[in-house]
């Protein structure tokens, strides 16, 4: 099991053990994080899966393209759908209620999705009227089990603030537990988060996952990350996926993007790029190593362009953008970096058009034709940019706290909002 209180426990007696006695009286407001764990039972985790009308973006995730709809994940909700056939008047029509639900993927009218450590195969070939298929139990074990609460989630953030006597066995330690609650001081560098958290003819049809994503597809093969581990499932039968095995990786891996027959892996420290010739069993090829960041990676052609930011759990403090040169897959080298604002994710378009998130700063639009002469060619801003899908060279949608947006592209030096679907709406 890959538990992430066992990392916080380790750390915290490191702490214990570097404490002095303390012997003069004194208090000290201080103010901590709280992080409470939550339990569901598995009862309340593996409901039956049905289509309900459609609802209001309230904490919108990711983002996923298939066949003219849309779909959006609800941060451990479901997922809604949105019919994307006009851009300009986008149109909700349905949600799958699915417990702890991040990540999607879709190949030939079925799409799977994570119910907190089951996987779901849900036939989607009637939007409106989506029907699971088959449930693959236990196969992201990401999640404590509690024999009398029941799994362990997410944890649950507070903001606590009191006084404390120096004498007091936590007086100026980063962090504490409590029982199995978290406290982590908000002055000591701590995370602000923490994550415990092709048939033939159509059917053959793949969707375009945004660059944050954790599921992704390669021919009749499914992979799925967790923060180390990298789990492989056949979907042959796209009816019935199969879990086959599970690797590890390395220490915070965030992204998955299939290329071809290779994986290119987003971590805190690096790029890792996986053989996946033998997509049942893929094999390190190179790793590309970075400063310590948040990183999404986008690849096109021979070139993969990796974002870093700062002020997120990886604890980086870098905000840049690297072009890499893979042409030699076996030895990735770094090109060129630029500096950003707040990158988050990406995409770029076969003319060399590349779409920049940054946050609360919204769009940039970048020429990449030159690796070593980038230029910005517009922005677009007053709204939050998580994560965007390119289609094409002249339509974008992005994803944000804000909600969803579209624009047409076709001149970045005016690039027109279509339509938007805003958290609330």
């Amino acid at each position: 099991m890959k538990k992430s209180i066992l990392f916080f426990s380790t750390i915290f007696l490191c702490f214990l053990l570097l404490q002095g006695c303390l012997e003069d009286k004194c208090t000290s407001v201080l103010t901590y994080t709280k992080y409470e764990p939550v339990y569901l039972l598995t009862e309340d985790i593996r409901i039956d899966i049905q289509g309900e009308s459609p609802r209001t973006l309230q904490d919108p995730g990711k983002i996923y393209f298939y066949q003219n709809y849309v779909f959006i994940n609800e941060v451990r909700e479901g997922v809604h759908i949105i019919n994307n056939e006009n851009p300009e008047n986008p149109t909700p029509v349905a949600f799958i209620p699915i417990p702890g639900n991040v990540d999607i993927v879709i190949k030939g009218n079925v799409l799977y999705a994570d119910n907190y450590m089951d996987l779901l195969a849900i036939n989607i070939s009637n939007p409106t009227n989506p029907v699971l298929l088959k449930r693959v139990e236990n196969v992201f074990d990401w999640y404590d089990y509690n024999e009398d609460f029941g799994y362990n989630v997410y944890y649950q953030q507070t903001s606590v603030t009191e006084k404390v006597d120096c004498q007091h066995y936590y007086w100026g330690v980063p962090f504490f537990f409590e029982g199995d609650v978290l406290f982590a001081d908000q002055n000591s560098g701590f995370p602000s988060t923490v994550n415990v958290s092709n048939n033939a003819g159509q059917a053959q049809v793949v969707g375009t996952a945004g660059s944050m994503a954790r599921f992704g597809i390669s021919g009749n093969h499914m992979y799925a990350i967790d923060e180390s581990y990298l789990d492989v499932f056949s979907i042959e039968d796209l009816t019935c996926p199969e879990f086959l095995t599970t690797s590890y990786v390395g220490w915070n891996i965030e992204t998955i993007f299939p290329h071809g027959d290779h994986l290119f892996i987003g971590s805190e420290t690096g790029m890792y790029i996986f053989d996946n010739t033998n997509p049942a069993a893929p094999v390190q090829q190179s790793f590309f190593e970075h400063a310590r960041a948040c990183d999404p990676v986008y690849v096109s052609g021979d070139r993969a362009f990796v974002t870093l930011r700062d002020g997120t759990p990886c604890e980086g403090f870098a905000n840049q953008m690297d072009i890499v040169n893979i042409e030699d897959l076996s030895n990735p080298w770094l090109m060129k970096s630029y500096e950003m604002d707040h990158p988050h994710g990406l995409s770029v378009t076969p003319s060399n058009k590349l779409f920049l998130c940054e946050g609360t700063n919204g769009i940039k639009i970048l020429d990449v034709s030159d690796t070593y002469n980038v230029t910005q060619t517009g922005i677009l801003r007053g709204f939050d940019a998580y994560d965007v899908i390119a289609l094409g060279e002249n339509h974008i949608m992005v994803i944000g706290k804000d909600g969803f947006y579209q624009f047409d592209t076709t001149d970045p030096n005016n690039v027109q909002e279509l339509s938007s679907i805003q958290v609330g709406q």
